[in-house]
C-alpha cells in the first residue's frame, strides 16, 4: 500500500484538534488514509449505508454520542447534514482532542454548515490524487529545498514521453493500473456518476444533461486562460447559470481556480483566474487523446504537462506543514509565468513549464523580469523541463527536470 504524505498531519491533527474532515474527490484514498491513522479506541460509520443514514438523520444527536476515550469515524458525512449540529453540541461539552474523524467529498451546503458551526472546532485536510513523489516513496520535499535552491543534479524518466506517460495515468489509486482501455471507461464512469449521483448535492443546477458537455469543454481547456462569456458562448446559458456549473465542478474536485498573483501596484497585471483539472488522468481519458498524438501536437502535450506539475506542486503544497500559496501571472504586453509559489516569508519561486527536452536563456526572459521589476524580496526562477540534468542559467535562475517533483 503506498503510504499518503498526509498521514502524518491526520495523526498529529487528531492529537491535538477536537474534530478533523478528510475532504477531496471521490475515490482519492480518503477512507483509506482515515483507516490507516493509529487509533486506539474508534467505531467506524459510513453514510453510504441506507439503514445507517436514515438512523443517523432521525436522530442525530443520539447516532453520535460517543464515549470518553473513543473516536468516532463517520464516512461520506456530506450525505447526512444534520450530523454536523450534533458533533458541535458534542464537542462544545467537552474539549477533548480526537473526537471526530469525518471523511467525504464535500457539497456546497456541507462546506457552508461546516463553515457556521464548526469554526474553530474542525481541522480539514483535503486529499487529493497520488502524486509521483507518493508513488515513488519519497518525502514532499522538492519546494521546500527549491526555496532552499537545492535540487537534484539528475533525474532519470524525465523524458516527454515519461512525463505525458504519468499524465495519461492520473492519481487515483485504483485506476492507475489499469491497462489504457480499462482505464478510459474507468474514468467515464467516475464522471458520468458524478453527474448523476452528487451534482443535485452541490448546486442548484436543472439541465444536469448538459454538465457533461461542460465538463468535457473545461478539461481541454485546463491551464488555459478563459472567461465566463466564453463558456456561456460555447454551451449557450447565461452567465448565472455558467457560474453555477464551475462552481459545482469546484465543488466535486474535478477543476481547481489558481488565482492570479497581485501583491502589486503593477496597473498592466491580470486579474483573471486560471482553471486547472484535478487530475491529469480526467484530461486524457474524458477527451479520449491518444498518447502518441499528445507527444507529438505541442499544444495537447503543453496543456497535460502543465496541469500535470499543478498537481504535483498541489499534492506537495497541502502535505507541508510551511503553507505555500500558488498564483499565476500574467500582464497586459502578455508577459507569463505559469506558477507563482509564495512562502510564509514572502519569498517568491516562479515555474515555467516546458514539455520540451531543450532549453536555453529565452526561457527565462519572463521570470528574469519579475525578478527585476516585481519580486520584493528573494526570487527563484525555475524552468522545469522534459531533461534529466539540472542546469545552472546565472544566479537564482535553474533549469529542473520535471521528474525531480516525484524525485
Amino acid at each position: 500500500m503506498i503510504e499518503r504524505w498526509q498521514l502524518k498531519e491526520l495523526v498529529e491533527s487528531m492529537r491535538y484538534r477536537r474534530v478533523v474532515h478528510i475532504t477531496g474527490a471521490r475515490q482519492s484514498g480518503k477512507t483509506t488514509l482515515a483507516a490507516c491513522a493509529p487509533l486506539a479506541n474508534v467505531r467506524r460509520y459510513t453514510m453510504d449505508d441506507d439503514n445507517l443514514r436514515d438512523t443517523a438523520a432521525d436522530n442525530p444527536i443520539e447516532f453520535t454520542a460517543r464515549h470518553s476515550g473513543e473516536t468516532m469515524v463517520i464516512d461520506e458525512v456530506q450525505k447526512v447534514p444534520e450530523l454536523l449540529n450534533a458533533v458541535k453540541l458534542h464537542v462544545d461539552k467537552s474539549t477533548e482532542r480526537g473526537q471526530y474523524l469525518l471523511t467525504g467529498s464535500s457539497s456546497l451546503e456541507f462546506m457552508r454548515k461546516s463553515a457556521d458551526s464548526l469554526a474553530g472546532r474542525m481541522h480539514t485536510i483535503r486529499l487529493r490524487t497520488l502524486a509521483l513523489g507518493e508513488i515513488n516513496g519519497k518525502a514532499p520535499t522538492f519546494l521546500d529545498n527549491a526555496f532552499k535552491r537545492e535540487f537534484p543534479q539528475v533525474v532519470k524518466n524525465s523524458g516527454k514521453r515519461d512525463i505525458i506517460r504519468l499524465a495519461f495515468k492520473g492519481g487515483f489509486p485504483e485506476s492507475m493500473d489499469f491497462p489504457d482501455g480499462i482505464r478510459r471507461e474507468w474514468f467515464e464512469d467516475y464522471v458520468q456518476t458524478l453527474i448523476a449521483r452528487d451534482v443535485k448535492n452541490v448546486a442548484q443546477i436543472r439541465k444536469v444533461a448538459a454538465l457533461g458537455d461542460i465538463v468535457r469543454w473545461l478539461l481541454a481547456r485546463s491551464s488555459k486562460l478563459w472567461t465566463m462569456d466564453d463558456l456561456c458562448s460555447s454551451a449557450q446559458i447565461t452567465k448565472e447559470t455558467a457560474a453555477n456549473y464551475v462552481c459545482a465542478l469546484e465543488a466535486l474536485y474535478i477543476i481547481d481556480k489558481v488565482p492570479a498573483w497581485n501583491k502589486t501596484d503593477y496597473d498592466r497585471i491580470g486579474k483573471s483566474p486560471k482553471y486547472f483539472a484535478s487530475d491529469t488522468g480526467l484530461i486524457a481519458n474524458i477527451l479520449d487523446w491518444d498518447e502518441e498524438e499528445t507527444f507529438l501536437n505541442g499544444d495537447l502535450s503543453g496543456k497535460i504537462v502543465e496541469s500535470w506539475v499543478y498537481h504535483e506542486i498541489s499534492v506537495i503544497a497541502d502535505s507541508c506543514r510551511s503553507r505555500y500559496s500558488i498564483s499565476h501571472y500574467r500582464d497586459k504586453d502578455k508577459r507569463e509565468i505559469d506558477f507563482l509559489v509564495t512562502n510564509a516569508r514572502g519569498e517568491l519561486l516562479g515555474l515555467e513549464v516546458k514539455a520540451g527536452g531543450r532549453v536555453g536563456k529565452e526561457d527565462f526572459k519572463h521570470l528574469r523580469w519579475f525578478a527585476d521589476n516585481l519580486a520584493k524580496g528573494r526570487f527563484t526562477g525555475i524552468v522545469l523541463y522534459a531533461g534529466e540534468d539540472t542546469l545552472p542559467f546565472g544566479d537564482g535562475f535553474y533549469a529542473v527536470p520535471l521528474a525531480a517533483l516525484g524525485a
